[in-house]
């Protein structure tokens, strides 16, 4: 064996040394956070699609680096997300703030792979590191549900006022001449915010158009989420006046969320065809 061919199985070995130790202190900090956050993806309804988010980011990892073209040098931000990363940890700790802590093992992660890799593999991955973050749940989700559920009852009331429905708002209760309704967590629209933010992440990653416009699907993605959650509220309302509460809220509550899922899925296709984001890209 030559001298050459030793040097490069000695870089191959130091190469994997290096990853395996780096992979194996990261197991051993990501476990507190990890298990919270498992238990939060089962037990919180905003975020049970999180169990979904790391399959996604493994499997856009993995097409990015089918991609692999010529190593660079390490990245000279690797350490900057190393420390800032270090330092997120240590602070969610000491708070007891576990979401800083998966965050903060994003950004270790980051720094890992700008660090041991390159900085265009960092790049290649920045996608499916960044994607990461919307799997981990913040403590502001709660009180934005209660803002918005009684938002929603406003505008679903007067919706419904419009529609012959004589409903009244206070908060987040709507009065009907036969019942009273609140819109509560479930019915706020931040579950289904959150879904389509995610959904909406994918797809503007995965098809070609410009960065405004496949920033443009990110942010349409909001009014779209309020939009159609506040139509199925409002008709809610209506079928509750029509045909009672019982009816409302044991039969159609649970099939009409599906529905109107789909059709902000629907509106955020039209929108990636009115931004001319119609194709796939074929470099992922």
């Amino acid at each position: 064996m030559t001298d050459g061919s030793m040097n490069v199985w000695q870089r191959k070995l130091q190469n994997i040394l290096g990853w395996g130790a780096a992979l194996g202190l990261m197991g051993i900090l990501a476990y507190p956070a990890a298990k919270w956050l498992v238990v939060q993806w089962l037990s919180n309804d905003y975020y049970s699609h999180g169990l979904l988010v790391p399959l996604v980011s493994a499997y856009f990892a993995w097409r990015a680096q089918r991609q692999r073209r010529d190593e660079s040098a390490p990245a000279n931000a690797a350490l900057a997300l190393l420390i800032g990363g270090a330092a997120l940890y240590l602070i969610g700790e000491a708070l007891a703030a576990s979401y800083l802590s998966a965050l903060a093992l994003i950004a270790l992660l980051g720094g890992l792979i700008g660090f041991l890799g390159s900085r265009e593999m960092l790049r290649r991955l920045a996608f499916p590191l960044i994607y990461l973050v919307l799997a981990v749940p913040f403590p502001f989700v709660d009180g934005l549900a209660v803002g918005m559920g009684a938002l929603t009852a406003a505008w679903a009331s007067a919706l419904a006022r419009l529609l012959g429905v004589p409903a009244v708002n206070e908060g987040a209760q709507v009065t009907l001449p036969t019942c009273s309704l609140v819109v509560g967590a479930p019915c706020s629209g931040v579950r289904s915010l959150v879904s389509l933010l995610a959904l909406a992440a994918v797809w503007a990653y995965v098809v070609r158009g410009s960065r405004a416009a496949r920033l443009a699907l990110l942010i349409v993605a909001v009014p779209l989420a309020a939009l159609t959650n506040l139509l199925r509220v409002t008709s809610l309302l209506w079928v509750a006046d029509r045909w009672g509460v019982e009816t409302a809220l044991h039969y159609y509550h649970d099939f009409s969320g599906p529905v109107f899922f789909a059709l902000g899925l629907a509106g955020l296709l039209a929108a990636s065809w009115g931004l001319k984001c119609r194709d796939l890209r074929s470099d992922i």
